[in-house]
Protein backbone atom coordinates (compact mmCIF):
# COMPACT_ATOMS: atom_id res chain seq x y z
CA UNK A 1 0.00 0.00 0.00
CA UNK A 2 1.63 3.30 -0.83
CA UNK A 3 -0.53 5.92 1.03
CA UNK A 4 0.60 9.13 2.18
CA UNK A 5 -2.17 11.50 4.25
CA UNK A 6 -1.61 14.67 5.17
CA UNK A 7 -3.06 15.96 8.64
CA UNK A 8 -3.26 19.77 8.98
CA UNK A 9 -5.01 19.97 12.36
CA UNK A 10 -4.73 17.99 15.41
CA UNK A 11 -7.55 18.53 17.82
CA UNK A 12 -8.55 21.99 16.65
CA UNK A 13 -6.38 24.63 15.56
CA UNK A 14 -5.77 25.92 18.76
CA UNK A 15 -3.14 22.69 18.84
CA UNK A 16 -1.30 24.66 15.96
CA UNK A 17 1.86 26.37 18.15
CA UNK A 18 2.57 28.98 15.62
CA UNK A 19 -0.52 31.22 15.34
CA UNK A 20 1.56 32.51 12.00
CA UNK A 21 0.86 29.39 9.80
CA UNK A 22 3.06 25.99 8.94
CA UNK A 23 6.48 25.95 8.04
CA UNK A 24 7.98 23.50 5.49
CA UNK A 25 11.08 23.33 7.73
CA UNK A 26 9.60 22.48 10.96
CA UNK A 27 9.26 19.31 12.15
CA UNK A 28 5.81 17.97 12.81
CA UNK A 29 5.89 18.11 16.22
CA UNK A 30 7.66 21.48 16.35
CA UNK A 31 4.09 22.84 14.93
CA UNK A 32 2.01 20.99 16.79
CA UNK A 33 0.42 20.21 20.23
CA UNK A 34 1.81 16.42 20.57
CA UNK A 35 2.53 15.90 23.77
CA UNK A 36 -0.75 13.41 24.23
CA UNK A 37 0.18 11.38 21.34
CA UNK A 38 2.39 8.42 20.32
CA UNK A 39 2.87 7.31 16.90
CA UNK A 40 3.22 3.69 15.50
CA UNK A 41 5.09 3.35 12.62
CA UNK A 42 4.74 0.79 10.04
CA UNK A 43 8.35 -0.47 10.09
CA UNK A 44 9.00 -4.27 10.48
CA UNK A 45 8.75 -4.24 14.36
CA UNK A 46 6.02 -1.64 14.12
CA UNK A 47 7.40 1.09 16.43
CA UNK A 48 6.43 3.53 18.92
CA UNK A 49 8.02 7.01 19.00
CA UNK A 50 6.99 8.83 22.67
CA UNK A 51 4.86 11.88 23.18
CA UNK A 52 8.48 13.39 24.11
CA UNK A 53 10.29 12.37 20.68
CA UNK A 54 7.87 13.84 18.47
CA UNK A 55 7.86 17.64 20.40
CA UNK A 56 11.92 17.13 19.94
CA UNK A 57 11.40 17.00 16.54
CA UNK A 58 11.33 13.30 15.50
CA UNK A 59 10.77 12.53 11.77
CA UNK A 60 11.13 10.35 9.31
CA UNK A 61 10.09 8.59 5.96
CA UNK A 62 7.01 7.29 7.43
CA UNK A 63 6.22 10.51 9.53
CA UNK A 64 7.68 14.41 8.41
CA UNK A 65 6.84 17.26 7.16
CA UNK A 66 5.61 18.48 3.87
CA UNK A 67 6.37 21.01 1.79
CA UNK A 68 3.20 23.22 2.78
CA UNK A 69 3.74 22.93 6.36
CA UNK A 70 1.64 19.88 6.63
CA UNK A 71 1.95 16.81 8.84
CA UNK A 72 2.41 13.72 6.40
CA UNK A 73 1.88 9.87 7.22
CA UNK A 74 3.52 7.78 4.61
CA UNK A 75 2.32 3.84 4.44
CA UNK A 76 4.18 0.85 2.58
CA UNK A 77 2.09 -2.21 2.09
CA UNK A 78 5.19 -4.16 2.97
CA UNK A 79 5.47 -2.40 6.25
CA UNK A 80 5.34 -3.89 9.95
CA UNK A 81 2.24 -4.53 11.87
CA UNK A 82 1.18 -4.19 15.76
CA UNK A 83 0.18 -7.85 17.07
CA UNK A 84 -3.35 -7.10 16.72
CA UNK A 85 -3.54 -5.37 13.56
CA UNK A 86 -3.48 -6.73 10.22
CA UNK A 87 -2.26 -3.77 8.03
CA UNK A 88 0.32 -1.46 8.66
CA UNK A 89 0.43 1.84 9.80
CA UNK A 90 1.46 5.36 10.38
CA UNK A 91 -0.82 6.16 13.01
CA UNK A 92 -1.15 8.79 16.44
CA UNK A 93 -2.51 7.08 19.33
CA UNK A 94 -4.08 9.71 22.39
CA UNK A 95 -2.82 8.99 25.13
CA UNK A 96 -5.03 10.31 28.30
CA UNK A 97 -1.88 9.71 30.85
CA UNK A 98 1.45 9.81 29.03
CA UNK A 99 2.61 7.06 31.91
CA UNK A 100 -0.48 4.63 31.69
CA UNK A 101 -2.00 3.68 28.23
CA UNK A 102 -5.02 2.13 29.88
CA UNK A 103 -5.72 5.42 31.40
CA UNK A 104 -8.93 6.42 28.86
CA UNK A 105 -12.18 7.93 28.71
CA UNK A 106 -16.05 6.07 28.57
CA UNK A 107 -18.85 6.94 26.41
CA UNK A 108 -21.06 7.18 28.84
CA UNK A 109 -23.52 9.74 30.58
CA UNK A 110 -21.03 11.45 32.80
CA UNK A 111 -18.40 10.67 29.94
CA UNK A 112 -17.96 14.33 29.20
CA UNK A 113 -17.00 15.92 26.27
CA UNK A 114 -13.91 14.30 23.78
CA UNK A 115 -13.17 15.25 20.50
CA UNK A 116 -10.50 14.51 17.30
CA UNK A 117 -10.53 17.25 14.32
CA UNK A 118 -8.52 17.94 11.55
CA UNK A 119 -7.85 19.17 7.43
CA UNK A 120 -7.09 15.87 5.45
CA UNK A 121 -6.26 15.17 2.33
CA UNK A 122 -5.29 11.79 0.51
CA UNK A 123 -2.21 11.57 -1.28
CA UNK A 124 -0.74 8.74 -3.05
CA UNK A 125 -2.18 5.38 -2.95
CA UNK A 126 -1.42 2.21 -4.63
CA UNK A 127 -4.80 1.22 -5.80
CA UNK A 128 -7.67 3.58 -6.71
CA UNK A 129 -10.25 1.20 -4.54
CA UNK A 130 -7.98 1.20 -1.75
CA UNK A 131 -8.98 1.81 1.84
CA UNK A 132 -7.78 4.72 4.27
CA UNK A 133 -8.38 4.62 7.78
CA UNK A 134 -8.18 8.22 9.12
CA UNK A 135 -9.77 8.69 12.32
CA UNK A 136 -10.95 6.58 14.86
CA UNK A 137 -12.23 5.58 18.49
CA UNK A 138 -10.80 2.97 19.60
CA UNK A 139 -11.51 0.45 22.88
CA UNK A 140 -9.19 -0.70 24.96
CA UNK A 141 -8.49 -4.45 24.50
CA UNK A 142 -11.17 -4.03 22.53
CA UNK A 143 -12.49 -3.17 18.89
CA UNK A 144 -13.12 0.00 17.47
CA UNK A 145 -16.23 1.56 18.14
CA UNK A 146 -16.21 4.10 15.30
CA UNK A 147 -13.57 4.45 12.23
CA UNK A 148 -13.92 6.79 9.70
CA UNK A 149 -12.51 5.71 6.24
CA UNK A 150 -11.97 7.17 2.57
CA UNK A 151 -12.11 5.18 -0.49
CA UNK A 152 -12.61 6.29 -4.13
CA UNK A 153 -13.84 9.26 -3.23
CA UNK A 154 -16.24 8.91 -0.14
CA UNK A 155 -15.79 9.17 3.21
CA UNK A 156 -17.35 6.20 5.39
CA UNK A 157 -17.99 5.75 9.43
CA UNK A 158 -18.05 2.28 10.21
CA UNK A 159 -19.84 2.03 13.80
CA UNK A 160 -20.59 -0.73 16.10
CA UNK A 161 -24.18 -1.00 17.03
CA UNK A 162 -23.51 -3.58 20.44
CA UNK A 163 -21.25 -4.22 22.65
CA UNK A 164 -20.28 -7.11 20.98
CA UNK A 165 -17.51 -4.96 18.71
CA UNK A 166 -19.05 -7.65 16.07
CA UNK A 167 -21.76 -5.90 14.31
CA UNK A 168 -21.36 -2.28 13.02
CA UNK A 169 -23.51 0.19 10.28
CA UNK A 170 -21.55 1.96 7.18
CA UNK A 171 -22.71 5.38 6.72
CA UNK A 172 -21.07 7.68 3.83
CA UNK A 173 -20.86 11.16 5.21
CA UNK A 174 -19.20 13.07 2.76
CA UNK A 175 -17.95 12.90 -0.91
CA UNK A 176 -13.87 14.43 -1.63
CA UNK A 177 -11.59 14.13 -4.77
CA UNK A 178 -8.43 12.36 -3.87
CA UNK A 179 -5.71 15.20 -3.43
CA UNK A 180 -8.64 17.51 -2.20
CA UNK A 181 -8.65 18.69 1.34
CA UNK A 182 -11.48 17.83 3.86
CA UNK A 183 -12.58 18.10 7.74
CA UNK A 184 -13.29 15.37 9.76
CA UNK A 185 -14.64 15.80 13.34
CA UNK A 186 -15.52 13.26 15.66
CA UNK A 187 -16.95 13.70 18.98
CA UNK A 188 -17.91 12.10 22.07
CA UNK A 189 -20.32 13.88 24.47
CA UNK A 190 -22.19 12.34 27.03
CA UNK A 191 -22.79 9.01 25.61
CA UNK A 192 -23.41 10.61 22.29
CA UNK A 193 -21.35 9.91 19.04
CA UNK A 194 -21.41 12.87 16.59
CA UNK A 195 -19.56 13.18 13.13
CA UNK A 196 -18.95 15.95 10.96
CA UNK A 197 -17.88 16.62 7.50
CA UNK A 198 -16.06 19.55 6.08
CA UNK A 199 -18.09 21.11 9.34
CA UNK A 200 -21.81 19.43 8.80
CA UNK A 201 -22.76 17.12 11.43
CA UNK A 202 -23.91 13.95 9.29
CA UNK A 203 -24.82 11.66 12.39
CA UNK A 204 -25.41 12.23 16.25
CA UNK A 205 -25.90 8.07 17.54
CA UNK A 206 -26.59 7.09 21.18
CA UNK A 207 -24.24 4.63 22.08
CA UNK A 208 -23.74 5.13 25.73
CA UNK A 209 -26.84 2.36 26.55
CA UNK A 210 -24.43 -0.49 25.24
CA UNK A 211 -20.84 1.12 24.61
CA UNK A 212 -20.48 2.52 28.14
CA UNK A 213 -18.64 -0.13 29.58
CA UNK A 214 -15.36 0.39 27.54
CA UNK A 215 -12.89 2.59 28.05
CA UNK A 216 -11.96 4.95 24.46
CA UNK A 217 -9.11 6.70 22.91
CA UNK A 218 -8.95 8.56 19.68
CA UNK A 219 -6.78 7.79 16.78
CA UNK A 220 -5.38 9.71 13.40
CA UNK A 221 -3.30 9.16 10.62
CA UNK A 222 -3.57 5.48 8.89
Amino acid sequence: MLMSLLLVVILGSNNVKDVNGLSSSKSPGDQFRLNNWKLTLPDSSASEISPDDLEDDYESSYFYTASDGSMTFYVPGSGGTTDNAKYPRSELRQLCNDDNDRYNWKASSSGGYHYVDGKYKIGKLDSSSRKVVIQQIHAYDAPPLVKIQYQSGKVYALVKTDSSGNNEDKFTIGEVDQYTQFSLKTVMSSGYLKLYFNGSQKKSIKVRDYWSGYTNYFKAGN
